[in-house]
Parts: C-alpha cells; structure tokens; sequence
C-alpha cells in the first residue's frame, strides 16, 4: 500500500473566472509529488457513538422541554439504547433493513406485534423496517439524518507544508470551527510519540500518560475538548490525547458543482483544472501565445464541449475566461484539465429513474436523473491496473455514515483506517466513500474504491438509495429499494451488467 500521508493541493474555490496572477508554481510543484489514497479495502463496521454537529439538513437538533410536535404521520420518537437492528418484517430473525445509532432518536409510524423482540412490540418505521421497541426508550428529540458532524477545525491543504515544519497551524476555536467530517482524523507524527490519557480525568489532574498511540492507523476521535491544559481529543473509549501531539489531517473544502443551480449552457461543458501546480491561460491556441493569467488547482471551468485541434495539439477554448468577449485556451489532456463528457444513459435505467456515472478516464462523478445532470465533481478512482476500478453497471447495495477500513491479516503492507465517512458500497470491498488523508481528486489514486471529497460524499450519501432514515447508521438494498444505479467506464459506457438480485 502507498503511503497514504502524501499530501495534494486544495482548490481555490473561485468559480470559474480566471485569475490573473500567475500560480505558485514552485510550492504546487512540491505539493504536486504527493497523491495517495486507499480504496477497496475490507470495511469492519464499528459501533458508533452519539455525535455532535449538524445532519444533512444542517439542522442541529436540541432536547426539547415539552414533547415536540410530531409531523403527521409520526406516532412517536424512541432512543436507540444499543446497536439497533432493523429489520424488514417485524421479526428478529428476518432479513435486516439496517441499523440505528445508538443515543440517537428515532420516529415510528406504527407499533405492531411480532416475534423474537423483547416485550414483543416492534416500531414500524418511516423509511421502512421495523426494530424492537424492548431495547429503546422514549424521546423528545427530533431525529436527524446521520452523521452528526464534529467541531473541530481540522487545516487546510495549503497549511500542509507549512503544518509539517512547524508541528502547529492556525487553528480556530473549536466552538468557531467549520463542521465539516463526522470525526477528527489523525494520526502518529512520524518518529514521535503520542502520549495517550486513559481519562479527561487524568489529564486535567496532571498524571502521567499511560500509552502511546501505535504508529500504523488513521485514527478517529469523537470530539475536541478545551480544557486548562490545552485542546485535547477524546477517543469513544474516553482516551484523550493532545492536539498538538497528534498529526491532523488536512480536510479539503472542495466541492463539485450543482448542475441544476449552476447550468451550463448548450454547447458547453463543466471542468476543472487537475494539474497540481496550476494551468497557464493563454490567448489564442498555441503555446507560444500570450499568457492572459493562470487557473489554480481544482478551479472550476465552463469549457466548449468539443476540443479543438491546432496542428498536432488539442485545445480547450473557455468562452469569456477573463471578461466578457475575451475568451482563453487552455491544453487538452488528462494532466491539465478534466471534462464532464456527454454520456448515454444505460438501458437498463429509466427515463426519470436516478443514477451515477463514473467515468475512469475523466475522473468525473455525476449524478443524474435519466438524461439530466444533476450534479458532477472529481473523484479518484483506482491507481493503475492492479488496483483498477472494476467497469460495470452496478446498484449501489449498502450504506453506512462510517466504518473501520482494514488490510487483510497477510497484506504486504499493513493499514488500518478508522470511520471512513459516507460509505457506498456497490461490490465486494469496493465502494463509494468520503477521504481525508488526500486531495487528489481528479487523478487515480485509490486501491479499488471511488474516493469523494467529504463535502460531495456527505451530498451523493443523502440523494442516492438505498434509502435512509432519520438515526439510521446503515442501510441495506431490499427487492423493494435496490439501491441506485452505479455505471463505471472509462469512455465507452458499453460495460459489463454487474448488477446482483436483491433477495
């Protein structure tokens, strides 16, 4: 396995003009010699704890003083009291639908009788499914889409350099901090220890650590916590260890573009700049025209939908690149910029039927809904032929918020991953998930996996199927909801149908 701790640049996040200062070439070139990623590995769901932050709806709920008003429909709201099954039928050993997060509230339509459930009463849910009623309690809390996202305020990419010289970056308030990731990602410095408390407890009375964290997983913690001493992280097992002892992984903000907020007009199509150390924009199709400015890395661009050809070298014109009626060009090419390519949509999908589209040669994503785009953004997918994505057409057939990603026992190279957000899975050991330890989006950089930036993970989590309830932590795909359509290709969308009956 590569080392997953080599570091990308972030996009600047500034829509599709061009910018007229030239890129920082020299620091992107350095950045530039780092991609990694991992992909495809074997996922072991841990049990989840209670989160704080904001759903998906970017709604934090609050424990209510009076019972809250219940939508109709809604019979009641319970607690989740442990690792909550849900099953399909009403009982416990049926087929399961998914599971709940434990401490997290839940709404039921229905209470029904059934077997095998403590007290044999089952809560008919919204989204479908039925748990046990004997292991949950009441609540006033509104259910929430999961996960809850941390407060932590994790550094940028381009605070990477300077982060690893250094040992410290600028670091907001926890209360002040973007929510961004389930967790607060980090691991081992290289060659340093991480002393560990077994206990805030410990901490704040002055003793000595007890352990140190070992030097091979990407560790999760739950919270960051301000304390006399300083910040530290609270693992769920109640260790804390210092921020400043911990190496934090940089959290890329990057995001893909809302196709139906930000059309792009006929004719044209959504890009973005992948070459690490920026693009040069150069008024007229030919490399030794006049440079008008430089795009940085992971800009977005609106591009003709057709290169065209000058001589021997294709070209990419961006109509009104600087004002209006100046247009620019920019190199064809997988190195410089990536295009969303018109595509086909598969036969076996419907006319108004949702699915996504992974294309390997362009690096794109898109979510689309028949023959309309949706949404499109960068992905990696896997680095070279040996850890290629598999083509095909495929459902997407579980989710989970977030799961452990390990190497097998006899793996050459040993990695453990812990609660890797937004998890999709549509093979065996391969799916869709949100990363944290690159930002390499735009070039193959996984071992199999189709790796998101944690802000179009979280979107494509909450739109695509199978689908999820409020409180849930896991969904499986049901003959009733087979979960969405997933084609991979590189090009051609002719692919192999890898599609698996749902039973």
């Amino acid at each position: 396995m590569p080392d997953h701790d080599r570091p990308t640049v972030r996009a600047a996040e500034r829509g599709t003009a061009v910018v007229s200062r030239l890129s920082l070439r020299g620091r992107r070139a350095r950045l530039a010699l780092a991609v990694a990623a991992i992909g495809g590995a074997t996922s072991v769901w841990a049990a989840p704890d209670r989160r704080s932050g904001d759903p998906v709806a970017d709604v934090t709920p609050s424990v209510d003083a009076e019972p809250p008003t219940l939508p109709e429909g809604i019979l009641a709201y319970r607690e989740a009291g442990r690792w909550q099954p849900i099953y399909r039928t009403p009982d416990g050993r049926g087929p399961l639908r998914g599971t709940l997060v434990p401490g997290e509230s839940f709404a039921i339509t229905a209470r029904v009788g059934g077997p095998n459930c403590s007290g044999g009463l089952w809560g008919e849910l919204p989204a479908g499914g039925f748990t046990c009623l004997g292991t949950t309690t009441e609540s006033h809390v509104t259910p929430v889409f999961q996960p809850r996202l941390t407060a932590f305020d994790q550094p940028r990419p381009e605070e990477y350099l300077s982060y690893v010289e250094t040992g410290t970056y600028e670091r907001d308030n926890v209360a002040d901090a973007e929510l961004l990731v389930p967790f607060v990602y980090g691991k081992r410095w290289r060659g340093w220890r991480a002393p560990a408390w077994d206990s805030l407890r410990d901490w704040n009375a002055g003793r000595a650590p007890t352990h140190n964290l070992e030097g091979v997983p990407k560790y999760s913690f739950v919270e960051a916590l301000e304390t006399e001493r300083g910040t530290v992280l609270r693992r769920r097992d109640g260790v804390v260890v210092p921020a400043d002892e911990v190496f934090i992984y940089p959290i890329d903000r990057f995001h893909g573009r809302d196709l139906e907020a930000r059309p792009v007009p006929s004719g044209r199509a959504a890009a973005w700049v992948i070459a690490y150390d920026g693009l040069v924009v150069r008024s007229e199709p030919r490399l030794d025209a006049p440079v008008m400015g430089a795009l940085d890395y992971h800009q977005e661009l609106t591009v003709d939908s057709a290169p065209v050809t000058v001589g021997r070298a294709s070209w990419w014109r961006i109509p009104d690149a600087v004002v209006p009626g100046v247009d620019g060009w920019v190199p064809s090419g997988t190195q410089g910029v990536r295009v969303l390519q018109a595509v086909a949509r598969p036969p076996e999908v419907g006319p108004d039927e949702l699915w996504v589209d992974v294309d390997r040669t362009q690096q794109t994503l898109s979510l689309r809904r028949g023959d309309r785009t949706l949404f499109a953004t960068l992905v990696s997918t896997g680095e070279g032929a040996r850890w290629a994505t598999p083509r095909g057409l495929y459902r997407v057939y579980d989710k989970s918020v977030y799961g452990d990603m390990k190497s097998r026992e006899d793996a050459e190279e040993p990695y453990h991953v812990e609660n890797v957000p937004w998890v999709m899975h549509f093979k065996h050991r391969y799916a869709l998930h949100g990363v944290f330890w690159h930002w390499g989006f735009g070039h193959p950089a996984s071992h199999g996996c189709v790796n998101l930036a944690p802000r179009d993970a979280r979107y494509l989590f909450a739109r695509i199927g199978p689908e999820m309830g409020n409180g849930w932590h896991t969904a499986y795909a049901t003959p009733e909801d087979p979960g969405t359509h997933l084609r991979v290709h590189s090009g051609d969308p002719a692919v192999p149908d890898k599609r698996v009956a749902v039973q």
